[in-house]
């Protein structure tokens, strides 16, 4: 009997697919031209599947440039083997932060140094005496502003240092954005791959 990958195969679909690929050629290698089917190699013989993670994308945009890096930031993480969830700030609740092992915050800073108005809420209940403590979460944040402002990209460190006050630990330090934010993306990108290639290591 040929070897497969089950369905309920606790992997990613881009393990499965890789897994698949490496099986199909076992299968072929080890089926003599006769039709008989040697014993199985054991599990352990078989290469490790690389190891992806949970990450959530939370995006505060008054604009929508949070929201096209957070969608541009999810196809890179999930090319790597990650597992994706991309959401904006106003759905998403404090008590869904303690389920959330790698959090990635991508938002700007509004007026004078306000969230924007979709990141005002889980803002407003992070800074609450009664925020839940989040030792168990991973985080990184991308602040995006404008230097001609006073508050520059404030909202952003808001978030970075309420999340570190709460226990959360950073993967990477915060990284701030001016208006044209293509660099300090792929910065923050480039140093987010490698902090959660080392996590998953």
């Amino acid at each position: 009997m040929p070897l497969t990958v089950p369905n309920t195969a606790p992997f990613s679909g881009a393990q499965k697919m890789w897994l698949k690929g490496y099986l199909d050629a076992l299968n072929s290698a080890l089926i003599p031209a006769s039709g008989a089917i040697p014993s199985h190699p054991s599990a352990a013989s078989l290469p490790p599947a690389s190891a992806g993670l949970p990450i959530t994308i939370l995006w505060g945009s008054q604009t929508g440039n949070s929201e096209a890096l957070g969608k541009k930031l999810s196809k890179t993480l999930a090319s790597k083997g990650h597992s994706l969830t991309l959401r904006d700030m106003a759905d998403f609740s404090t008590t869904d932060l303690t389920a959330a092992k790698n959090l990635i915050i991508i938002t700007s800073t509004y007026g004078d140094g306000e969230p924007p108005d979709n990141a005002a809420a889980l803002h407003t209940a992070l800074h609450a005496s009664d925020a839940p403590q989040l030792a168990s979460v991973n985080f990184a944040v991308l602040a995006l502003g404008d230097s001609n402002y006073p508050d520059f990209c404030k909202c952003g460190h808001d978030f970075h240092a309420r999340l570190t006050a709460l226990g959360a630990k950073p993967l990477i330090q915060i990284i701030e954005s001016d208006v044209d934010y293509d660099d300090s993306f792929a910065k923050f990108t480039q140093q987010l791959e490698q902090s959660l290639s080392s996590l998953a290591a």
